[in-house]
């Protein structure tokens, strides 16, 4: 049921209050509702775009300049998923070496968070050598918005209210009361059983590091909110051409597919080399311009192996295009969300500044892995691929947007480490959890939705069973 105002809900008092619409907090909801829980939706923008809700998002970056915090992420119904790209996979095993739980935690959700992704639960792995893999996405076509929003208007047992901006979680003993909300210039609190936050990478920390200032008896003891903080680099990282048909000969695992061809480090390029994981992709749709001035720069340098390129480009043999990546980053503690108090929203809670520097490792990680790549297409003679220079020299690389927001209310097992436990609930408090990216102590390389939701549904089956 979508709600109006609060006046519709005034008094009432439900299982568990989601604060969040996005694909953490609707696929929590949707579970829950299974098991017929009454549940709560906050959404503090409309159901649809709008200027003025977003503007609540403006923020300050320090260090290195990444995509702007109001324009990285959406406050709306369904939230970023309105516009995230649609790239869904699992994370790989080597990603939780430093998480409290495994990778098999996860996977008995997979096939679930396929359905509601609407995707085929296919991620084939080849490997191509000790540190290459050729990996599968599967590309989601759902905007939770569009695609629930009928159900949540028929639904019994979920509630949404739309228009509604949390600004504090209140409380006393370790337990959570109610959320201090506004609503239309006014202040309201809503109460509740449990308390799961899932407004993002960035709105999780700015709720509690705001909470802990205006409730000093609530994460008295939680030293770790905000910090942590990573995002994956998304580059163009060269270009190259690659034989297909001649890969697939020499490579019986091939996965055959249409649309880009995507590459990602192994578990080898990790543990023996102590570096960070990469993905790339190298679309093959690029223009007969963009092969031309491969193919003249390729026959200025050899011509023999210039005319043999010309030949398979022009017959559709050889794919030919940019190369893309997206890089795991270093969990700097000093890589930091705090309140900027210089700076507040029209609800007079300040707006957020992000401390965040790509660390070396990153881009050390992205040349070496490139460079493996490169010297396998030489090897096998199947292509050849070039650095972009600034890349080559390790000296920095162009962030073509960063749109996943990771960390701040990292996952670990005790308050020293992280915020939340093996079960996304507040270290120090009994009935309010967090879920989505910003729980997640390490990045890997992989996009976050399929993961983000396999927790969702984690949660709610451990609130659903264990009455958690």
């Amino acid at each position: 049921m979508i709600l109006k105002n609060y006046k519709e809900i005034k008094n009432e008092f439900f299982d568990v209050v989601i604060i969040g619409s996005g694909p953490a907090g609707m696929s929590i909801a949707l579970e829950l509702e299974k098991k017929n829980k009454r549940c709560l939706i906050i959404e503090a923008g409309k159901d649809t775009y709008d200027e003025f809700s977003q503007s609540f998002y403006k923020g300050k970056i320090t260090g290195d300049k990444i995509s702007e915090l109001s324009s990285s992420r959406l406050r709306q119904l369904g939230g970023t998923s309105a516009i995230w790209g649609g790239w869904s996979k699992p994370l790989e095993d080597y990603t939780f070496n430093n998480w409290p739980i495994k990778k098999t935690d996860l996977d008995i959700y997979q096939k679930s968070t396929a359905e509601i992704l609407k995707i085929k639960n296919i991620f084939r792995i080849n490997k191509l050598s000790k540190n290459i893999n050729q990996i599968e996405f599967q590309y989601s076509q759902v905007k939770f918005a569009d695609q629930y929003i009928s159900h949540l208007e028929n639904s019994k047992k979920i509630f949404l209210l739309l228009n509604t901006q949390l600004s504090h979680f209140e409380g006393d003993n370790e337990i959570v009361e109610y959320a201090h909300c506004f609503q239309n210039q006014k202040k309201i609190k809503i109460r509740g059983k449990k308390f799961i936050l899932a407004c993002g990478g960035i709105e999780n920390s700015r709720i509690l590091l705001w909470t802990k200032d205006k409730n000093k008896n609530l994460l008295k003891d939680n030293s770790n909110i905000g910090k942590y903080w990573m995002t994956h680099a998304w580059i163009l990282a060269g270009a190259g051409l690659i034989d297909e048909i001649e890969l697939k000969k020499i490579n019986k695992g091939f996965i055959d597919y249409e649309g880009a061809i995507h590459f990602a480090t192994g578990s080898n390029f990790i543990r023996d080399k102590d570096l960070l994981s990469c993905g790339l992709y190298m679309s093959k749709n690029e223009n007969k311009k963009f092969y031309k001035e491969i193919i003249k720069d390729i026959l200025c340098l050899a011509p023999g192996y210039g005319k043999k390129i010309a030949k398979k480009v022009f017959n559709k043999d050889l794919k030919c295009g940019n190369i893309f990546m997206h890089v795991e980053d270093y969990a700097n503690i000093q890589n930091e969300i705090k309140l900027d108090y210089q700076n507040k929203d029209a609800h007079n809670i300040p707006r957020v500044n992000l401390n965040y520097k790509v660390s070396k490792i990153a881009i050390k990680s992205a040349k070496l892995f490139l460079e493996d790549v490169a010297n396998y297409f030489r090897k096998n003679d199947i292509g050849r691929i070039a650095l972009k220079e600034e890349l080559h020299d390790e000296q920095k690389f162009k962030q073509l947007g960063t749109y996943h927001h990771i960390g701040g209310t990292i996952m670990g097992t005790n308050i020293k480490n992280s915020v939340v436990n093996e079960d996304l609930r507040v270290h120090d408090i009994k009935n309010l959890y967090v879920v989505g990216s910003s729980t997640f102590p390490t990045s890997g390389y992989t996009n976050s939705t399929f993961a983000i939701i396999q927790l969702s549904l984690r949660l709610a089956n451990k609130i659903i069973n264990e009455n958690i």
